[in-house]
């Protein structure tokens, strides 16, 4: 048995990287992978509530960014087992990555923080840093940019986040590049943002690529039935036209405050404190006292709302 990382996916057909020796193959999954009976610490499992079985069957399928184990019968390889994952997402269906590029523009689309507080709530979640490039600043004014840089500044401070501005004319410098080092990257948008530009700035072509693939594919530009990890830096970088889905299903109310990291330094009197009616709440004397960003505030107490919800049905 030879063991890899699946880096592309097409339809049924997977690309996969030897780990020792880097080269590519391709292999179809064995049929017995389809579906596996998996204890409750599985990583594969991922509940909406807290009630998990001992024991669950589900249907399991290889995605990219697996490590999996491949041998060769016949003539073609197939995948034998996917090892445990660090993480996982869904859309877009990747796992075991190291950080999300998230790429937000000063304008057209104006930057959202409710929509990166969301990313940072889920990504937070799932153990996967975040590294946050804001584009478009050669076209704002110097006041409405120093507005926004203010304000990320709190991000940056608070949460410890890595933060770039980049404009629309100049080339990534050295230190942008340097992110990307023995990493596995997702880059991720809206559209607009200026994402394109980003990632041929990083690896030349590669747009002109990944149409060449879709057209093959008779689908539009970007498809949910092709991910594929490139070769960059000593590591590997993705591009997905967006999460498909932010929104909280695998989330627990009591754990949301947990993962809002600037809430963390203020101390509340009651343990367990969800920051929202209990008295003696450090959370909410911080946010009077203009220390925590009001948006932040308003955004955690918008998820808290929308987890409800969800968990109604």
């Amino acid at each position: 048995m030879k063991k890899g990382r699946i880096i592309k996916l097409i339809g049924g057909l997977y690309t996969v990287m030897d780990l020792e020796t880097n080269d590519i193959i391709e292999a179809k999954a064995r049929g017995k992978l389809r579906f596996m009976k998996l204890d409750k610490n599985s990583s594969f499992l991922k509940s909406k509530t807290k009630r998990n079985t001992s024991v669950q069957t589900i249907k399991l399928s290889p995605k990219v960014g697996d490590f999996v184990t491949y041998e060769l019968n016949d003539g073609i390889n197939y995948i034998t087992d996917i090892y445990e994952r660090k993480n996982s997402l869904i859309r877009p269906d990747v796992s075991n990555v190291d950080q999300i590029i998230l790429i937000f523009s000063c304008v057209s689309p104006n930057l959202s923080y409710t929509l990166l507080d969301r990313f940072l709530v889920l990504l937070d979640a799932n153990d996967i840093d975040v590294v946050v490039v804001i584009s478009k600043i050669d076209l704002v004014s110097i006041d409405e940019l120093q507005q926004i840089q203010d304000k990320m500044h709190y991000y940056e401070k608070n949460i410890k986040i890595k933060l770039f501005y980049v404009n629309s004319l100049d080339k990534l410098d050295d230190d942008v590049k340097s992110i990307f080092k023995d990493k596995v990257s997702i880059l991720s948008g809206q559209s607009g943002v200026g994402k394109s530009s980003f990632i041929n700035a990083l690896i030349p072509g590669f747009s002109l690529r990944t149409q060449e693939t879709s057209q093959a594919l008779g689908r539009g530009k970007h498809t949910t039935r092709c991910i594929e990890l490139y070769q960059y830096n000593g590591g590997l970088i993705g591009d997905t036209p967006g999460f498909g889905s932010l929104e909280l299903y695998d989330m627990h109310i009591e754990d949301l405050p947990t993962h809002f990291k600037d809430f963390k330094q203020y101390h509340c009197k009651y343990r367990g404190c969800m920051h929202l009616k209990e008295p003696g709440c450090g959370v909410k004397e911080a946010v009077l006292n203009g220390d925590i960003l009001p948006s932040r505030y308003e955004s955690y107490k918008l998820f808290i709302e929308e987890v409800k919800e969800i968990k109604k049905y």
